[in-house]
């Protein structure tokens, strides 16, 4: 019988698998290779890969649409740009923008009314058509009156190069004739270029880090990380070192500790290797009868490392051989004669003290010898104070007898007697009928309650106050 340790299989990555990561799904990537789908959506966000997008599944973001997250709604942005309330949510929370709250206006931004389109105010400001028109007619603002002319021919060349809102502030046109203007010259809408990768660049992807690409190109190096698994070139800086099929056959042949030394690798790697390829180690060393002898005069860890050994083979076989261990992780101290004299003759917190113990301890030992606590915080109720029960509120007979309100009542229910005192007292026809008759406090004084109370109960009859009706009379 021998024992081994099982470790979770950690597979590493070879650069065949690396490749294959966000040319696929990862729920078919996974398939394929083996592995979890949570193993490949992990190794792909660390490498910054994007997802895998099929045709027709996904609409790309654009930066125009990036730069509106958080300016307004999600659900006005959705509608806008019509997608869904969800998508929106979610590209903005990975840009780390917060949710869209609504702003104070500005004086700045109150002399923009009417100086342009409401439209082109809202794209301008960052706000919504609604909040731009609104605000304008809180301050008496007149709607901004547009008057065509014509187009010249340096205005024309202007169309298509800036986004539309940026060229209507600039040549003080509104929103709607630019974008009729960009149309009938059958110009596409303006698209920021991006720093395109040159070929020189290209060539350093894989030569060295992305940091330092990075530092190199003047990127970030999450876009060289991108770019790189894009065009499926592995990193430069990969920590691991790929089995070899020669190693592969020399697991199990030699413990992993040696093997490791022989190998340059670490012994968390051998282990995990061997057991990711489901191959035993080397057959444990068979116990001789003085080792069997030396079980249970030392501690398991102790004899294991005396005898280079595991700490669980030390236990196992200790076990089997039904040896005792005399050394137990928990010491529990013995209670002596003296300690034993003290349960029951002074409390449990000075006994603990005494005895340097833990009161709980003191508490369980005292109630498995069967002691009684004489120092137990209760009052016996005497027959004087079980006759006053019920003869006035609990709360005012709990402040007489100075015990609590449920303990005074919890001994009144137990002894069957009835609370005289409601806590919500019941009106009489007679009491109805002064509701109205004088103010609610002096109603509340004559009848004895509350004056809030009498007004709770006016208010539900339906009854006019006294200084209404007063208010009132001719």
């Amino acid at each position: 019988m021998f024992f081994y340790s099982i470790r979770m299989s950690l597979r590493h990555w070879t650069d065949g698998e690396l490749k294959l990561l966000g040319t696929m799904s990862d729920g078919r990537l996974a398939t394929e290779i083996g592995r979890s789908f949570s193993s490949v959506k992990t190794r792909r966000g660390k490498l910054k890969i994007p997802c895998y997008v099929g045709s027709g599944t996904f609409r790309p973001w654009t930066p125009v649409e990036d730069a509106l997250l958080g300016k307004m709604r999600d659900k006005d942005l959705a509608s806008r740009l019509q997608r869904s309330i969800g998508a929106v949510c979610q590209r903005r929370i990975a840009f780390g923008i917060r949710v869209w709250t609504k702003r104070v206006w500005t004086a700045k931004e109150d002399k923009l009314l009417g100086t342009n389109s409401d439209q082109q105010v809202a794209v301008e400001l960052s706000r919504t058509l609604d909040q731009v028109r609104k605000r304008r007619k809180q301050l008496g603002i007149l709607p901004f009156i547009y008057t065509p002319r014509d187009w010249t021919l340096q205005e024309d060349l202007l169309v298509g190069t800036m986004p539309d809102h940026k060229l209507a502030k600039r040549l003080r046109r509104t929103l709607g004739a630019v974008i009729a203007r960009r149309l009938g010259l059958g110009l596409p809408s303006f698209t920021p270029q991006l720093n395109p990768w040159t070929e020189e660049q290209f060539q350093l992807l894989g030569t060295k880090s992305d940091a330092e690409i990075a530092r190199l190109t003047g990127r970030t190096p999450a876009a060289v990380s991108r770019k790189r698994a894009l065009k499926n070139i592995p990193n430069y800086h990969v920590m691991h070192k790929a089995w070899t099929k020669t190693e592969d056959r020399l697991l199990g042949t030699k413990p992993d500790e040696v093997l490791a030394q022989e190998l340059g690798r670490t012994v968390m790697a051998v282990t995990s290797r061997r057991n990711a390829l489901r191959i035993l180690s080397t057959a444990p060393r068979p116990w001789t009868q003085p080792e069997e002898k030396l079980l249970g005069t030392r501690p398991d860890a102790e004899m294991a490392s005396l005898l280079g050994r595991g700490v669980h083979g030390v236990k196992a076989r200790r076990i089997k051989l039904r040896i005792p261990n005399g050394f137990p992780k928990i010491q529990c101290r013995a209670w002596t004669e003296a300690e034993r004299q003290l349960l029951g003759k002074v409390s449990d917190a000075e006994v603990a003290r005494r005895t340097k113990r833990k009161i709980g301890t003191v508490v369980a030992y005292r109630s498995r010898l069967g002691i009684a606590n004489p120092f137990l915080k209760f009052r016996p109720w005497s027959p004087q104070e079980e006759s006053l029960l019920g003869t006035k509120p609990d709360e005012e007979l709990a402040q007489l007898l100075r015990r609590s309100v449920n303990g005074v009542k919890l001994r009144r229910i137990r002894r069957g007697i009835p609370c005289p005192f409601p806590r919500y007292r019941k009106w009489t026809p007679a009491e109805d009928r002064l509701l109205g008759t004088a103010s609610d406090n002096a109603i509340a004084r004559r009848i004895g309650c509350t004056y809030w109370e009498v007004g709770y109960r006016r208010k539900r009859l339906g009854i006019v106050s006294w200084r209404t009706r007063k208010k009132h009379q001719p």
